[in-house]
This record gives structure tokens, C-alpha cells and sequence, in this order.
């Protein structure tokens, strides 16, 4: 079973990934691995079927939790439900914020929500938040499911979240503590995270140094400035500010330094609640727990005098972690966790016989991340192998000062010196990393590979480098090698299915950008247009939502960006994406009449300026001269209306009225949605079959329900990204096909329901 293990964790993780998908995935490739199994020689025909049954375990362990969780009684978003839960732990993301989980209690008339864990975000000033920890809390508000991701192949906080093990969470106004009883295990809980606190609060030393200390000694970033995690990012030294296996290997070198050749349980032992001690400091994220089982096993390995193998270990650590929760492994901390070790276990031998082993373990590691950070960050470190280098020397130093001057604390109440080598250490870290960043010089934004490539890059690197492989090519042996090849294929043409998306095929895309709008109009795989890019003031709507949307989505630049108006909602995003991202022109300002032809060969869009007639520079009401466009695109035509106002959609039936100019397929609503625009004259002549609304939660109330009533009243079908995500329209065979992020198995040709309306 030395390698074994490796290959039934395997199946164990592609079983939860493909029924984390779609249910039906799981009989399909269980039903094709029957089919060849019967190629499988008969020495390996055993193994061949426990890697079978490995899967289906893997499938049924997710499946059990979706089924689960699906059919649980819970309330509606807008129910306020009295809840008592019991305080697992609470996390400070800025001053007057807060983060806490919980274990429910009861919650008033919904019995099934016992035991589930909720997550809490608190606005209220808390003194000392860690003595919550083992209280029962009481509180009114309304339970909720998070949301999924709102644009297609984005960052998903649900699954997130249930990747943690939470599956709701909550905002309350207040809460009151009911009881305060908490058991040996929180009282033990709530010392260590004193402690951790008081640490922090000893060093003296800036707020930002503090929050890099605080990042690398416990893996907590939330305080830290955004453009300081940047030069982390844009340097691939990001993983210094995650409690890694680089840091409990920095501990087990001491501890192996120590003890030398000798041996001693008592000491291992100590060193093993050390490490559990540190573990709780850390909240124990995955790949602390990860880092941790691995010392376990070695050392374990050591007392007992057995061969340790890091691919065995890790493989058991895994599926330690899957059969807890099962959704971890669509964790990103996992994923980076045990790619990065992995990496090592298949990469290093190989590297090792060719460079010095120190080499070859970074080396190795970085091979194995690069693709995974331009995949999933869509950011390629150009000097990520350099820059490390000089980082994981000073973090070899920066760890053991830190759990030196932590323990002092402990013991003493003051860091004393190691708090100053700490802090200064730290300082030459950040500033040495700033320089090093150059404002992001040497990262390459780049739009992230298919799934299909991901996948046969892994397979062509780890079995490229693996003995077995290496074994069959000395001997050439063709057979084996070409069913290898084949399986890496099959995977890759399994991984392209299931990462297509409708989303590719629309002509349109209403991108959910939270408040405002946005319009992603694709004439062809090579043009890319967007009309207003949303914008909010406390966030920067064109670096967090736009650019990971166009990346993820293979979209390498913007050819065109054209703003309705210059209101924040609409215009900010735009400009935000600029700093950031390549667009290559901006337009603001525009007269009717004026048309812009953009895309390639016979798939061109065209798009029509039809207000304001001119631009008069006495008003203010950036709303009543709104650039109003008449896109036709794939077959489709929108009219995209900006924020006008019933006294602007007047002035556009009066200029256009009977032309035809205003009628379309699908209306982009004015205004959100508000009651002061959409009148009946300007319906009448838009005559649309599908209105979208672009707007976000709580949007000063916006859509207003009476304008979707009398949408609805019409026959109209209304979609809105607050409640759908991105909404997509395709083309094809004479009818208008709308995809929703939000509801990505239903299919809806005009409506929801399914059923198809003809364009006119």
C-alpha cells in the first residue's frame, strides 16, 4: 500500500469533485472505469476496483451532504428568526467589525438548523471578542443560505464557506450573551487566543509590520493593507502570509536540530502539543492541519523505527480532512496545501539528480503552483522562483523569533528582545519585498487556461516526473505508457465538458456588478465591448469584480468601454479597470447618430448613439442626457437606457416614435428599476420580450415592484442580477436563449419556465 493510498485519495477527491458538479457525472464515469476495467491486467484488476469503490465513496460523501443540506427546513431571507448559538470562535477584520462562528443551538421554529454552524458579522465595538468563545449568544435576524458565485467561473462564497463547514450566515443588529458556561476544551480555547492577543499587543512596532507579523505567525490577513498583500501577490510570496507546511518545517528543523540522533518520546510528545497549541492559534486552516498530521506521521514513523513516505502521508492527511468535510477540497488553501506538497513528492527526485536538494525543494514547488496561481488568480510571477529564495531565508529566521518571542510572552508578559529582532526582521521582509514588487512590474496578468489544459499539464508533469513512468520509458514499455497518455486525455476531455458554460455562447452578458450596471457585448471570440462598469465608493468594483470576471472568462482585453453617464455606478468600474486591466479605449461622450461598427467578418456589432441629440453644458442632470445605445449583436438587439427618467424616455418617443429605432429584444430597464422611468408610452414603443435590471441588494430600494408588475402585466420577462447573477442571451435557430449564473440548470428561452418566445 506504500503509493496505493495515493491513488484511492485520488478517487475518493474526483468522486466529490464530479458529484459537486452534477449528480449524473458519478454513474457516468464509474459505468466507463467498469468498461476498462476489463483492460486492466490481472495483477492490478484488485486495485483497479478499490480505486472504483474509492470514487463511488467520494461521490456518495458529497452527495450525502448536498441532498442534505437541500432538503433541511430553513426560513425565508426576509424571516427574522430568533437564534441561540454557542460561540466556536470570533476573528476582528477591522475596528468595529468582527467575525464570528457558531454552532446553532436552536433557532425558533425550525428544528432542523440544530447543530448547524452559522457565521455572524458583527458592527457593533466588542471588548476583548476571544472571551465570547464557549457563551451562548441570543440574537433576531434573518438566517441565510450564502449566495454562489454571481458571474460564471468566479469566486463562489458559498461553496467557500461550506468548504469551512458553514452553511448559513447572519448580520445581527446585536446580541445578547444568555449563558457563560464554556467547557474545559473553549476555556483552554479562550486562554490560548488571550494569549495570542496580548502577544500582539507587546510588540512595539508599526501597524502595518504588526499586521505582517500577524499574518505570518497566525495566517490572519484581514488588517492588512490592500496594496501591502499586493507586493505579496505580485511577488508569489503570498504563501508566507498562510501558516504553512514552510512554517511547521522551519519548527520540525528545530525540533530535529534539538534532538539530533537521539530519541525521546516525552520530548516529542511536548513538541507535538506545541504544535497543537499552535495549531489553535491559527484556527487550524488546512494546511495547518495538514502541516501538522504530516509531522505527526514522520515522527511517528521515527519512534516506531517504520519508512515514512511524504506521498503516502500526505495522501492519508487528505483524506482525513475529505471524510470531516468533504467540501474542503473545493478550498483554495487546500487545493495550494497539498498541490504545493504533491509537487515536492513527485517534482523533487526528479529535480534532485540533477541540482543541489535545497534547490530542487523550491524549485519543485514553484513548478507546481505557477500554473495553479495563473489559473485560479490569473497573476504569472515572472521572478516568483528569485524572489523566493531571499523570502524563505528571512522567513526561516522570522518564524523561530516569533515563536520565541511568543512563548516569552506566555511565560513573562514581554517579548523583550525577540519581539525587536521580530519586528525588525519582519521590516526588512516587507520593505525588501516592496522593492522587489516594483508596483507590480514583474506580474503578468493573464487570462486563466482551460480546465482541459490545466489538467494535462498536471498529468504530463507528475507522471512525466514519477519513478513508475520513468521505469516503463528505460524499459519501453509503449502499452503502458500510451493507457497513461490515454487516461490524462480522457480526464482532460472530462475536464472541458464539465467547465463549459452557456455563458460562452451569449452574445450579451449582463455582468452583476453588485450596484450599478454593466453589459459585456461579445460580437466574436476576438472583440470585446462593455457598456458601464458599476462602481461603488467603498470598493473597487473594476479590480475585485470586473477584471477576475474577464479573466476567468479568457477575455484578454477590452477593445471598447463605453460609459452611459459619468455617475459612479456606471462610470467608476470603468475607470478602476483602466488602472488595472488593458482597455483600450474609453468613451464618454457622444451625439445621436453617431454609430461604432466593432467585431471581425461577418459577426459585427453596431452600435447606435441615440441620445442626447446635443449636449447642453448649462444642465446637471448627468440622468436626462444619458448616452443612450441600440446594440444589435448575434442576432440580438438591446437598448441599453442608462439612468433617463420618464421626462428622457418622453423626449425619445417623441424623436423616434414610429421608426422603429426603439424597438428591441431586450431592454436594459432605466434606472434600476426606479418608478420614475419605464412609463407606459416609452413600453409601448420598445415593445421588448425580455427586461433586465441591473442592480444590487438593498439598491435605495430599487427595482420598485410596481415597475415589475407592470413589466410582468405586459407579458415582458424580467430578470435582475440581484436575484439571477449574470444573465446571458444567445442567439440561435430564431429564438432568444437567457442563462443565469444563479440558476445554471434552468434554461430559459424569454421566461423562466423554460418555454421559448420568438424574437421579433
Amino acid at each position: 500500500m506504500r503509493r496505493e493510498l495515493f491513488g484511492l485519495t485520488a478517487a475518493v477527491t474526483a468522486g466529490i469533485l464530479v458529484s459537486g458538479w452534477n449528480w449524473i457525472f458519478p454513474a457516468v464515469f464509474a459505468a466507463g472505469f467498469w468498461i476498462l476495467r476489463s483492460l486492466v491486467p490481472d495483477d492490478k484488476r484488485r486495485f483497479a476496483l478499490l480505486l472504483l469503490i474509492s470514487f463511488m465513496t467520494g461521490a456518495l460523501l458529497m452527495t450525502t451532504e448536498l441532498l442534505t443540506f437541500a432538503y433541511i427546513d430553513r426560513p425565508s431571507e426576509d424571516r427574522a428568526v430568533r437564534t441561540v448559538c454557542r460561540v466556536q470562535s470570533t476573528e476582528q477584520l477591522e475596528e468595529g467589525k468582527y467575525r464570528i462562528t457558531c454552532r446553532i443551538s436552536s433557532a425558533e421554529d425550525f428544528a432542523a438548523l440544530k447543530g448547524e454552524r452559522i457565521l455572524l458579522t458583527y458592527y457593533r465595538p466588542l471588548h476583548s471578542p476571544q472571551q465570547l468563545i464557549g457563551a451562548e449568544i441570543t440574537f433576531t435576524a434573518p438566517i441565510i443560505v450564502p449566495r454562489g458565485a454571481s458571474n460564471p467561473r468566479c469566486f463562489d462564497y458559498g461553496r467557500y464557506l461550506r468548504s469551512r463547514g458553514i452553511r448559513f450566515i447572519s448580520s445581527p443588529a446585536y446580541f445578547r450573551v444568555t449563558a457563560d458556561d464554556p467547557s474545559v476544551k473553549e476555556r483552554l480555547f479562550r486562554h490560548i487566543m488571550d494569549e495570542r492577543e496580548r502577544f500582539m499587543e507587546q510588540l512595539h512596532c508599526s501597524d502595518e509590520t504588526r499586521s505582517v507579523i500577524r499574518g505570518i505567525l497566525f495566517g490572519d490577513t484581514a488588517a492588512m493593507p490592500d496594496e501591502l498583500y499586493d507586493d505579496f501577490r505580485n511577488n508569489g510570496t503570498a504563501h508566507v502570509l498562510a501558516v504553512s507546511g514552510l512554517h511547521i518545517g522551519v519548527l520540525y528543523g528545530i525540533y530535529r536540530a534539538v534532538m539530533k540522533k537521539r530519541k525521546s518520546a516525552a520530548v516529542t510528545v511536548v513538541f507535538l502539543l506545541f504544535l497543537a497549541v499552535y495549531g489553535t492559534f491559527t484556527l487550524w486552516s488546512v494546511s495547518v492541519t495538514r502541516a501538522i498530521l504530516l509531522v505527526a506521521f514522520i515522527t511517528a514513523a521515527d519512534l516506531t523505527e517504520r519508512r515514512y513516505d511524504l506521498l503516502t502521508a500526505l495522501s492519508a492527511a487528505a483524506l482525513i480532512l475529505m471524510i470531516r468535510e468533504p467540501s474542503v477540497v473545493y478550498s483554495a488553501g487546500f487545493q495550494m496545501s497539498f498541490l504545493a506538497v504533491a509537487s515536492m513528492a513527485f517534482l523533487g527526485p526528479f529535480l534532485e539528480r540533477r541540482m543541489p536538494a535545497a534547490a530542487a525543494g523550491v524549485l519543485s514547488v514553484q513548478l507546481g503552483m505557477i500554473p495553479y496561481t495563473a489559473y485560479v488568480f490569473n497573476c504569472f510571477p515572472a521572478l516568483a522562483i528569485l524572489i523566493n529564495i531571499p523570502v524563505v531565508w528571512l522567513l526561516s529566521a522570522i518564524v523561530p523569533a516569533g515563536m520565541a518571542s511568543l512563548i516569552l510572552c506566555m511565560a513573562t508578559g514581554t517579548s523583550s528582545v525577540f519581539g525587536t529582532v521580530l519586528s525588525d526582521l519582519t521590516r526588512m521582509l516587507i520593505e525588501g519585498n516592496h522593492l522587489l514588487a516594483h508596483n507590480g512590474m514583474f506580474s503578468i496578468n493573464c487570462v486563466s487556461p482551460p480546465a482541459a489544459v490545466m489538467v494535462l499539464l498536471y498529468g504530463a508533469l507528475f507522471a512525466g516526473s514519477s519513478e513508475t513512468v520513468c521505469v516503463w520509458i528505460r524499459r519501453r514499455n509503449w502499452k503502458r505508457l500510451g493507457a497513461a497518455g490515454l487516461c490524462i486525455i480522457l480526464l482532460a476531455s472530462a475536464a472541458a465538458w464539465l467547465d463549459r458554460s452557456p455563458f460562452d455562447r451569449a452574445s450579451f452578458v449582463m455582468v452583476d456588478v453588485g450596484q450599478g450596471d454593466c453589459l459585456h457585448v461579445k460580437p466574436d471570440r476576438r472583440t470585446d465591448i462593455l457598456i458601464d462598469g458599476g462602481g461603488k465608493i467603498d470598493r473597487n468594483v473594476g479590480k475585485d469584480v470586473l477584471r477576475p470576471y474577464l479573466l476567468h472568462n479568457g477575455v484578454k482585453n477590452i477593445d471598447l468601454a463605453l460609459a452611459t453617464h459619468m455617475h459612479t455606478d456606471h462610470y467608476l468600474g470603468l475607470k478602476q479597470l483602466k488602472d488595472c486591466y488593458s482597455v483600450r479605449r474609453i468613451l464618454t461622450e457622444g451625439r445621436a447618430g453617431d454609430v461604432i461598427i466593432a467585431g471581425h467578418g461577418s459577426k459585427r456589432c453596431r452600435i447606435e448613439i441615440l441620445w442626447p441629440l446635443s449636449r447642453a453644458p448649462e444642465t446637471e442632470d448627468e440622468n436626462l442626457f444619458s448616452l443612450i445605445f441600440r446594440v444589435e449583436c448575434g442576432g440580438i438587439t438591446v437598448l441599453v437606457t442608462g439612468d433617463i427618467t420618464a421626462e428622457g424616455e418622453q423626449a425619445l418617443v417623441e424623436k423616434y416614435g414610429g421608426t422603429g429605432k426603439l424597438k428591441c429584444d431586450v431592454l436594459k430597464v432605466a434606472h434600476h428599476g426606479s418608478r420614475y422611468s419605464s412609463s407606459d408610452p416609452f413600453l409601448d414603443e420598445t415593445d421588448p420580450d425580455i427586461a433586465v435590471i441591473g442592480v444590487g441588494r438593498n439598491n435605495y430600494g430599487h427595482p420598485s415592484p410596481e415597475i415589475i408588475e407592470k413589466l410582468e402585466q405586459r407579458g415582458i420577462m424580467v430578470y435582475r442580477t440581484d436575484r439571477d447573477g449574470a444573465v446571458g442571451f444567445i442567439h440561435r435557430k430564431g429564438r432568444i436563449q437567457v442563462c443565469r449564473k444563479r440558476n445554471p440548470d434552468i434554461w430559459a428561452s424569454g421566461s423562466s419556465s423554460g418555454t421559448q418566445a420568438e424574437v421579433r
